[in-house]
């Protein structure tokens, strides 16, 4: 099992008052930090709904802290992150109740030393906006507040309008002050709003999975870690809040048949075929005895592994064991052969006892600038599970076009292309399409969806956010292939296409098809069934033609 992340015991110091009776409050400032504590609570509901926090706020209509501190309400106890936290941070109202962000920060410390227990990481984020009169801030010293933090091993991080003013007041160089001697952590109301877009995972330290790759006698014992992972859309379950759902399960066929458990049988899918498996034959069809490892069944050349043959998005990288002795020299001396060779070996994964066998491609990587040598696993796709994806041929299509059609077509294709050093197609600082540069924006918008419903859960889902939007419009590239479009408009016939319309009317035509070829074969068997009349008719008129009076029935009787 990997190592347990600490969990986080987290205050949320808002202010909602005034810091100088001669400056009014600000709400545009209350605004932008009662939405960075909503993003914050919904991440740790969505990824660390074990981790505690709390709200404290200065400036408040009511005083309610250890210290009796004037103004300064610790509004909710440590809690688990519920939906009924955001709600209650979205409904706080500004006053005009002045306090200081010493004195609130002073009661935030008392308070979480007496609502939490060490080992877990404790922390305290600031919101103000550090305007203080100097008579009151000169009464405080940045040595004794430093003391305090560290004493109680309390990350202070601190959020104001701005990190640097040309005059800076005596409030915001005594916040430097604390901060230089306590390593604390300052940033401004957008930077942490831009940094909250995302919900990101907090990244964990590698696990080590232990195999043993094995190539005919030889056993070598290696550790896989995952280099890739598939990301996985959240379950609308996390939007329940403090409902309790009832999971039911139906068995339901292609006509939407219902059918009762006794009913089913279970089978797995080979190719197009079901095949059902009793369970007392599934059960004796489980590997029982087989430990993990990777077992090579062969090479092959690097070219024959295609893409199509890829089964899953994750991947693994395989080092040897640092742990067992005599394995470092046979397994690189595998992977430099591999290299050299231009091979990948087909490999039967094990991924722990009892599981079912997977067949893996390994690929030798020796090439990439200060990283280990080592072999990147991909899984391949069975015979039955294999997808070919042909695409039509453009030969006989571009033999139509004349030079300035092709050209035309050739100028538009490079100004479409993406280029990793454009400034535009960076978002807050990221190269949106570099790979792992920027979340996953569908995964993002799940979250906001469900973080929505969840706090309006009798409302309709809002569109998708602006911020999602924006990654996927590229100003520079519309305005690059702006003329080559219109271009493209002069040389070539264009006509708006209807997709209904088109696939209704292609419907319509397979009918008259059908209809026309059943026309034809009625025609043919009235045909048929006419002639067929006709010499039945000529058959009866020639029988009962005949004059029975002229047959001379002795001679016919002699002649039988």
């Amino acid at each position: 099992m990997p190592p347990k992340a600490r969990k986080e015991s987290l205050v949320l110091l808002i202010n909602i008052g005034i810091t100088n009776p001669n400056i009014e409050n600000n709400h545009s400032l209350l605004e932008k930090a009662k939405h960075i504590a909503k993003r914050k609570i919904q991440k740790m509901i969505f990824f660390t709904p074990k981790d505690e926090v709390a709200i404290m706020l200065m400036g408040s209509d009511v005083t309610k802290n250890r210290l009796g501190t004037e103004y300064v309400e610790e509004f909710t106890d440590f809690q688990i992150p519920k939906w009924d936290l955001v709600k209650k941070c979205m409904a706080l109202k500004g006053t005009n109740h002045c306090s200081n962000w010493i004195e609130a920060l002073e009661a935030a410390v008392l308070f979480m030393k007496e609502n939490t227990f060490l080992p877990s990481t404790r922390k305290i984020v600031l919101m103000s906006d550090f305007n203080e009169d100097p008579d009151i801030i000169s009464q405080f010293q940045a040595d004794k507040i430093a003391d305090q933090l560290s004493t109680n091993k309390i990350i202070l991080i601190t959020l104001s309008e701005s990190t640097t003013s040309p005059t800076p007041t005596l409030s915001e160089n005594l916040l430097n002050d604390v901060n230089e001697k306590i390593n604390g952590h300052h940033i401004t109301f957008d930077n942490a709003i831009s940094d909250m877009k995302f919900y990101t995972p907090i990244p964990l330290k590698p696990f080590p999975s232990y195999y043993s790759l094995e190539l005919l006698d030889k056993k070598i014992p290696v550790v896989s870690y995952a280099k890739i992972r598939t990301t996985r859309f959240p379950p609308w379950k996390k939007a329940k809040g403090n409902q309790k759902l009832r999971s039911e399960t139906k068995y339901l066929d292609r006509q939407r048949v219902p059918y009762t458990a006794d009913n089913i049988q279970k089978g797995y899918k080979y190719g197009g075929v079901f095949i059902s498996v009793p369970e007392g034959l599934e059960r004796n069809m489980r590997h029982k005895d087989t430990e993990r490892s990777y077992r090579i069944y062969g090479f092959t050349d690097r070219n024959n592994v295609d893409l199509e043959y890829f089964y899953k998005s994750s991947s693994s990288v395989i080092l040897p064991n640092s742990n067992a002795n005599n394995v470092v020299k046979p397994f690189y001396s595998l992977v430099q052969a591999m290299h050299q060779t231009n091979s990948v070996a087909i490999v039967r994964k094990i991924y722990k006892k009892g599981s079912v066998p997977r067949m893996v491609a390994l690929f030798p990587c020796i090439d990439i600038p200060d990283e280990p040598w080592c072999l990147i696993e991909i899984q391949l796709a069975f015979a039955e599970d294999r997808r070919i994806m042909e695409t039509r041929s453009m030969k006989s299509t571009i033999k139509q076009l004349n030079t300035p059609q092709n050209e035309a077509i050739d100028s538009l294709i490079d100004s479409l292309m993406l280029t990793d050093t454009e400034n535009d197609s960076q978002i807050d600082g990221c190269q949106c399409f570099l790979p792992g540069c920027m979340p996953n924006p569908g995964v993002q918008h799940r979250w906001d969806m469900l973080s929505y419903r969840a706090i309006n859960p009798d409302k309709p889902l809002p569109p998708v956010e602006n911020y999602l939007k924006e990654i996927f419009e590229i100003p520079s590239i519309k305005k690059r292939s702006k003329c080559h479009l219109q271009k493209i408009a002069e040389l070539f016939r264009l006509e708006s296409i209807n997709p209904k319309k088109e696939k209704s009317e292609t419907k319509q035509q397979d009918n008259m098809q059908v209809n026309e070829d059943i026309d034809i074969d009625t025609k043919e068997s009235n045909k048929t069934e006419d002639i067929a009349d006709v010499e039945t008719n000529l058959y009866k008129e020639s029988v009962f033609s005949l004059d029975i009076s002229d047959i001379d029935l002795d001679e016919l009787a002699a002649n039988i």
